[in-house]
C-alpha cells in the first residue's frame, strides 16, 4: 500500500491510502495461481514441521547418524527415514546444505560442518541432561558422564548414582530428543520478548514434558532420560510460529497507534498553518 500526502487545510482529514498497482497485480496473480490457499492454521503447522524437519537433519548430522552428503531423503538410514516419515516431515526437510543453513544460526551452521561435531553434540547433550531439559534421568541416576564407546567408535553416556554406574547408552541415540528440544527454542536461540512469549526460556523443559514431542523417539533405543508420550510432534515449533505471529500483530497494532498519533499531530499542524495564512493568531 502507498500513502499519498495532500497539502493544505483539507489534509487535516488524514492520509489517503491507495493500493499500489504492482501489489494489486501481484495479489491478482497469486489468487490466480493458488485459488484455494491453505488456512492460517495449516500454514502455521507446516512452518512448525519445516522447523522440526530441519533440526532433525541438523541433530542427525551433529550426532553422525548421517553424513554431510546424506541430506536427500533417498540417502537417509532407517533410523532417520522412519521417524521423518512417521511425523510427516519428509516433504518439509531441506535437500541441500544451503536450505538447511537457512533454518539455522551461524553457530549451528559452523557446528554441523565441524570435524569435532560429535564431541560438541555430546557436550550439548550432557548440558541439557544436567539441566533436566530433556526429562528426568533413568535408573535413579543423578548425573551422566561421557566415555568412549566400547567398540571404540563414537561416545557413550554413563548413568551414575552416587559412585555407582547404573546404565550405559549411546550418545547418538539421543539425536531425536536434542532435535525436538532445539526446534522448540525461539528462532536462532534469541530470547527477545518480541520474538516469543514472556518467560518462554524458563518454561521449555516443562513444555517438552507436557506436550511430549518426545513420543516420536523409537522405543528400540536405550536413552538416558525418561520420555513422556503426551502430545503432538511439531508442537513446540508450531507454538513458536504462533508466538511470532502474535508478536507481529502486537507490533502492527503499536505501529497503527503511532500512525494515529502522527495523523492527529499533522492535522493540528495543518490547522495552525491555515490560521497563520489567514492572519489569525494561534
Amino acid at each position: 500500500m502507498s500513502r499519498s500526502l495532500r497539502a493544505g487545510p483539507e489534509s487535516g482529514r488524514g492520509l489517503a491510502t491507495v493500493p499500489d498497482a504492482p501489489l494489486a497485480e501481484l495479489l491478482a496473480d497469486a489468487r490466480h495461481r493458488v485459488p484455494d490457499p491453505p488456512s492460517l492454521d495449516e500454514t502455521v503447522d507446516d512452518a512448525g514441521r519445516q522447523r522440526l524437519a530441519a533440526y532433525y537433519l541438523y541433530s542427525a548430522l551433529c550426532a553422525e547418524v548421517i553424513g554431510s552428503g546424506d541430506l536427500a531423503p533417498g540417502r537417509w538410514p532407517h533410523e532417520v527415514a522412519e521417524p521423518m516419515r512417521r511425523l510427516k516431515l519428509t516433504r518439509f526437510a531441506p535437500r541441500t546444505a544451503r536450505g538447511l543453513d537457512a533454518q539455522l544460526s551461524p553457530d549451528e551452521q559452523a557446528m554441523w560442518r565441524s570435524p569435532e561435531r560429535l564431541d560438541k553434540f555430546a557436550q550439548l547433550l550432557v548440558d541439557l541432561i544436567d539441566q533436566r531439559a530433556l526429562g528426568p534421568l533413568c535408573g535413579d541416576a543423578d548425573r551422566v558422564e561421557l566415555i568412549s564407546a566400547a567398540d571404540g567408535r563414537g561416545l557413550d553416556l554413563q548413568l551414575i548414582r552416587g559412585q555407582r554406574v547404573v546404565g550405559t547408552c549411546a550418545v547418538k541415540d539421543h539425536w531425536e530428543l536434542v532435535a525436538q528440544y532445539l526446534a522448540g527454542l525461539p528462532l536462532h536461540g534469541q530470547l527477545a520478548a518480541a520474538a516469543s512469549a514472556p518467560g518462554l526460556a524458563q518454561k521449555l523443559a516443562h513444555q517438552l514434558q507436557e506436550t511430549g514431542i518426545s513420543h516420536a523417539v523409537s522405543t528400540s533405543v536405550t536413552l538416558a532420560v525418561s520420555i513422556h508420550p503426551l502430545g503432538a510432534a511439531a508442537g513446540l515449533g508450531t507454538r513458536l510460529v504462533r508466538a511470532r505471529l502474535r508478536a507481529g500483530a502486537d507490533e502492527a497494532a503499536a505501529l497503527r497507534s503511532v500512525g494515529d498519533d502522527l495523523r492527529a499531530l499533522r492535522a493540528e499542524d495543518d490547522r495552525e498553518l491555515a490560521d497563520l495564512r489567514s492572519g489569525r493568531t494561534i
